[in-house]
């Protein structure tokens, strides 16, 4: 269950550095949403995800849990932000990635199979906020889904179920698909 405090509104950033310190906080069309603990085996994908990256990065952040403020369309309300499971870029920001400042990809690992919010709202957050790559990683189907950035949108992703997953921003980097889930 996803704790709302929908009588909290987060309009700006003064708004947000009052929210409490503790759990992952998204702020979603001006309402501050607490994010559930992960579970293990969704933790587990998560520090596989995270371990292969910063094997393979040499001047690169691989790190888990940060915010990414997006954007809003003018005239909007309030402030948007995410936190991307995991979030792999060529800069470190000082404490949060802010809006017009994005990391280089991000990925989120679905916790049910229809991943609902990762597939429609997350998809136009990330979108909006310029990030050049979203991974969202299926345990269900033992899949990844990477959009690339075109044009200010993703395209229609690519599908992985096997073979490298080669992040555009990381030339080198491979990963083996087969090695972000976890051992039995």
């Amino acid at each position: 269950m996803i704790a709302t405090m929908r009588d909290v509104l987060v309009l700006n950033r003064a708004d947000f550095e009052r929210l409490p310190d503790e759990g992952r906080w998204e702020v979603v069309e001006g309402s501050a949403i607490l994010m559930p603990p992960h579970e293990i085996p969704h933790q587990k994908i998560n520090d596989n995800i995270v371990a292969l990256f910063r094997a393979r990065l040499h001047s690169a952040l691989a790190i888990s849990g940060v915010t990414v403020f997006i954007p809003r369309p003018h005239g909007s309300y309030g402030i948007q932000s995410r936190v991307p499971d995991v979030i792999v870029s060529r800069h470190e920001p000082r404490h949060y990635f802010e809006a017009g400042d994005p990391p280089d990809l991000v990925i989120e690992i679905l916790s049910t199979p229809r991943g609902n919010v990762e597939r429609t709202e997350k998809v136009e957050d990330y979108a909006r906020a310029s990030i050049g790559e979203y991974w969202i990683v299926s345990p269900f189907d033992r899949a990844v889904e990477i959009y690339r950035l075109v044009n200010g949108a993703y395209a229609v992703p690519e599908i992985a179920s096997q073979g490298l997953l080669k992040p555009r921003a990381f030339s080198g980097v491979e990963l083996d698909i087969q090695e972000i889930w976890p051992k039995k």
